[in-house]
């Protein structure tokens, strides 16, 4: 974009908008890393770590930490640190201690960059209304300073411009609180399914001890 061409946008935007185009690839580029993390973490593979659970019950720890191979789901991640020290004799404070270890990393890990998309959403709407607001006052004072001659088209091509910052603010905030939403969801449902396994991990942990 040449400096004439930016001028003109900057004409149509003003500061507010300019601002809000950066937000917005920020939390593309936000949303897009959220994704890459999610597929690393192979949260729709439950097979893995079901098999290992299945086999810690009937056959014990080696088992399944051969059943979980070298599985990326997070869940997969605590079962084997967990079955791994159940193999080599540890306690059972010093497995739960290492398993909540894991467990705080990789949600860690997933919730990373959430706040900031929600900050995002949030801000990005109230940002487009102070644009518009500040678009409306400058109509108005060219309006004002035209006086008798004023010309309404300067009134009402003030008005959309001002309107488009408004527009603008919700175009960013809108991805941007989806991607939130469906992310906080998702790591919600993982918080259940671990809860679950890891309960059917120690339950059968202690059957075997």
């Amino acid at each position: 974009m040449g400096a004439q061409s930016f001028a003109s946008f900057y004409d149509y935007v003003g500061p507010v908008g300019v601002v809000l185009i950066v937000l917005s690839v920020y939390s593309l580029a936000l949303i897009l890393l959220k994704v890459w993390t999610f597929w690393r973490a192979s949260l729709t593979r439950t097979r893995a770590f079901e098999t290992a659970l299945d086999d810690f019950e009937a056959q014990g720890p080696d088992a399944a930490v051969k059943a979980l191979g070298h599985d990326r789901h997070p869940i997969s991640e605590m079962l084997r640190t967990g079955a791994s020290l159940a193999d080599a004799g540890a306690s059972r404070p010093r497995i739960e201690a290492d398993v909540r270890a894991v467990a705080a990393d990789r949600l860690a890990r997933l919730s990373r960059h959430n706040r900031m998309l929600e900050l995002i959403g949030l801000i990005a709407p109230l940002l487009g209304l102070l644009g518009t607001i500040l678009g409306m006052i400058t109509a108005f004072q060219a309006l004002q300073v035209s006086g008798a001659q004023a010309d309404p088209a300067i009134l009402a091509g003030g008005i959309w411009e001002a309107l488009l910052t408004t527009a603008i603010g919700l175009v960013v905030a809108i991805p941007a609180i989806v991607a939130f939403n469906l992310s906080e969801n998702r790591i919600d449902r993982l918080r259940q399914q671990a809860s679950a396994a890891m309960g059917r991990f120690f339950a059968s942990l202690q059957t075997q001890s």
